[in-house]
């Protein structure tokens, strides 16, 4: 049974203005989260992921629909009994959400103290997180004498303090660069590696995605329009905003500009051939093209790697005569995909 399912959730608000429409912000979103997956959902601003997040820790609540977090229907339970719900779900904010005026210390211990926690037992849990994140010795700092990265270890201290069964991160590393970006996510994956604990990350960043996830859903408009394996989406995106974001990442075959800018730098017949884990190897397709007795170069494209399974897209331009590249294209073609582009 998945830890978190959503069944035809949908979320509406009032219209902001006479004679306007509601705003319909997740619209008919059905998802199954299975225990220990890190599940990323990624949209554009406004394609509702935020909001979806907010549903699943009851933070507000689904005009219809239904939400099952560890076997407990939300949407039916009445607010004095989420509490104890949200207790099993950790939070990671984008801009950190840290009590500027509390040491780090009593950040981390701030969730155990509220749950009523023994002061020993509290010392204990914030001293193991704070060796966990790697800031043993800013415990007596606070805030505003960390950088964003040590700001978000904190946050991620503080939202493992109740050893909760899921996580959610909200724009997590929105706010760091790419450096910083890296050990953080770094540090999540421990956290799911180590504890066992179910994420669901919320970003606008497929990079995240590529570096974190194991399933990916899309959401555009309020909808999820595409979702499944990560590798999956990434190699094969069906739906068009999906494909509009792995576009960032992949470098898939070339645009009618990029193409204009290729047929005047290189002589020859252009070819994008797709790879994915699996299929023939770049090698592979390179020595039958050289046995051929074809010349050719790569000019466009590259080689992803998701969690150890390689995919890509790599544009050629091959010269020799043309029956000799016709049949060589179409030995290739029996064990990969491959389209002439120009």
């Amino acid at each position: 049974m998945a830890l978190v399912a959503l069944r035809n959730v949908t979320k509406t608000y009032p219209a902001p203005e006479k004679d306007a429409e509601p705003i319909v912000a997740v619209d008919d979103v059905t998802l199954d989260i299975e225990a220990g997956d890190v599940y990323g959902i990624i949209g554009y601003s406004g394609a509702g992921k935020s909001t979806l997040v907010r549903l699943v820790n009851a933070l507000e609540p689904a005009t219809s629909g239904s939400i099952v977090v560890d076997g407990t229907e939300i949407t039916a339970t009445p607010e004095r009994q989420l509490r104890g719900i949200r207790l099993r779900i950790g939070m990671i904010f984008q801009q950190f959400n840290l009590f500027n005026s509390k040491s780090v210390w009593k950040n981390v211990a701030y969730p155990l103290t509220v749950a009523g926690r023994p002061k020993a037992e509290i010392a204990v849990r914030v001293d193991e997180l704070l060796d966990f994140v790697g800031l043993t010795d800013k415990a007596r700092s606070y805030p505003d004498q960390l950088s964003g990265g040590q700001k978000q270890r904190v946050g991620i201290a503080r939202a493992l303090a109740t050893s909760p069964q899921l996580l959610l991160a909200d724009e997590a590393t929105s706010a760091l660069d790419p450096e910083t970006t890296q050990e953080v996510l770094a540090l999540l994956k421990r956290v799911n590696r180590e504890f066992g604990i179910t994420m669901i990350v919320i970003t606008h960043e497929m990079d995240v995605i590529q570096s974190i996830a194991t399933k990916v859903a899309v959401m555009d408009g309020g909808r999820v329009v595409e979702n499944g394996d990560v590798f999956e989406v990434f190699s094969n995106p069906q739906n068009t905003a999906s494909q509009r974001f792995v576009s960032t990442v992949v470098k898939g075959i070339p645009s009618p500009a990029e193409l204009a800018v290729l047929r005047e730098r290189h002589e020859g017949r252009l070819v994008t051939i797709s790879f994915r884990d699996g299929d023939a190897s770049q090698a592979a397709v390179f020595v039958e093209l050289a046995a051929a007795g074809l010349e050719f170069e790569l000019v466009f494209g590259g080689i992803n790697d998701i969690q150890g399974r390689a995919f890509g897209h790599l544009t050629l331009a091959i010269r020799g005569a043309d029956a000799a590249i016709d049949a060589a294209l179409a030995q290739i073609a029996a064990r990969v995909d491959v389209t002439e582009v120009a």
